[in-house]
């Protein structure tokens, strides 16, 4: 089994001599690292060509002719690996010895159609301080089919290592938009753990495997700087108001990007070559025009100025049991799911503010 790093670097002199030293300390060597460059304007690319002049492994560098953004970029770099597994690896954050090594013990598991292993990671300042918050938590270590994982579950690239069919037999140039970015395709790591779920099985680590370095100019503000999640000591007045001031536009767009999801998966279905694939990627084209109905009813609830619509549209939403079925919850987790039912209801009756 080969091994490939996928890198996406832009302006990235600072951190980056540190993670590719620690990809070449790795007790299971990558058999390459293939390295995109975004455009940078710092020293990004003399630093990997440098250390690909000293790597214990073949390195690739390639530079973009225009910006691409840090999604597409990642999966440019992906479609240009030779390896039989792919691992995605950010140009900040460093990687601790045995990431390859442990990962790469999961993906071959017998009677299983393994296409995602995904770990934690510990989060540590600019200077690698560690804050004792991990990232992603998991508990155990897990083998789950992905048709029984939650439409919207994803695992952060950095964090995941995934067999290169994934890129090299679907398409993803087409994958559909950002909720969050408009302008801007579907992440890389959301769009291969969505194609992954519909497609295999996922194992989950609960080891640190990676440092996971925030600072004030990273792509991702999650975390940056430290353990900076919203606190739940939130007043719950000011909640409700932030909720219903957002909520309506917010679920909007997350039902158009949902719906073209559930197109893209129908196109994908209907694919000659991916005939193999067609029952589960019609399956998933199902699962997301029923996610972008329910999100439009959530929509309502949020936006709605009349108390009978915004209480139809509720109805519709419990019917629906998109709580448990669309983000996951269960009811060994029933604080979570209570908490979120709650915010619907509460919204619903007092209206938008």
């Amino acid at each position: 089994m080969k091994i490939s790093v996928a890198m996406a670097t832009y302006n990235g002199e600072r951190f980056l001599e540190e993670q590719l030293a620690s990809l070449a300390a790795q007790t299971r060597l990558p058999d390459e690292l293939v390295v995109c460059d975004d455009q940078s304007s710092d020293r990004t690319v003399e630093i990997v060509a440098a250390f690909a002049r000293r790597a214990p492994f073949p390195v690739h560098l390639y530079r973009n002719e225009r910006n691409l953004g840090f999604g597409d970029n990642f999966l440019r770099a992906a479609s240009r690996c030779q390896g039989d597994w792919i691992a995605f690896c950010d140009q900040d954050d460093v990687w601790l010895p045995d990431k390859l090594r442990r990962v790469a013990a999961h993906v071959d598991l017998p009677g299983r159609n393994v296409l995602v292993v995904a770990h934690n990671a510990e989060v540590v300042d600019e200077r690698l301080v560690r804050s004792g918050v991990r990232y992603l938590n998991l508990r155990k270590t897990r083998v789950r089919p992905g048709r029984h994982l939650p439409n919207l579950w994803v695992a952060s690239g950095f964090t995941m290592m995934f067999r290169a069919d994934l890129i090299r037999e679907i398409p993803y140039e087409d994958r559909g938009p950002d909720p969050g970015v408009p302008t801007a395709g579907l992440a890389h790591d959301v769009w291969i753990c969505r194609v992954a779920r519909i497609l295999g099985d996922v194992v989950i680590l609960p080891e640190c495997l990676v440092l996971y370095r925030r600072h004030l100019t990273t792509t991702t503000a999650f975390l940056a700087g430290g353990n900076q999640r919203v606190k739940e000591s939130k007043k719950l007045g000011r909640r409700l108001r932030d909720l219903a001031t957002g909520g309506a536009d917010t679920y909007r767009r997350h039902s158009s990007a949902a719906a073209y999801q559930a197109a893209v998966f129908g196109r994908l279905a209907h694919e000659p070559r991916l005939a193999r694939w067609g029952a589960p990627f019609a399956r998933a084209a199902a699962d997301y025009a029923d996610l972008s109905n329910w999100l439009l009813a959530r929509s309502r609830v949020y936006g709605d100025e009349r108390f009978l619509r915004r209480a139809r549209s509720l109805l519709a939403m419990l019917r629906a049991n998109g709580h448990v079925r669309f983000n996951g919850y269960s009811w060994r987790n029933a604080k979570q799911v209570l908490k979120e039912l709650f915010f619907d209801v509460a919204i619903a009756i007092h209206g938008p503010r």
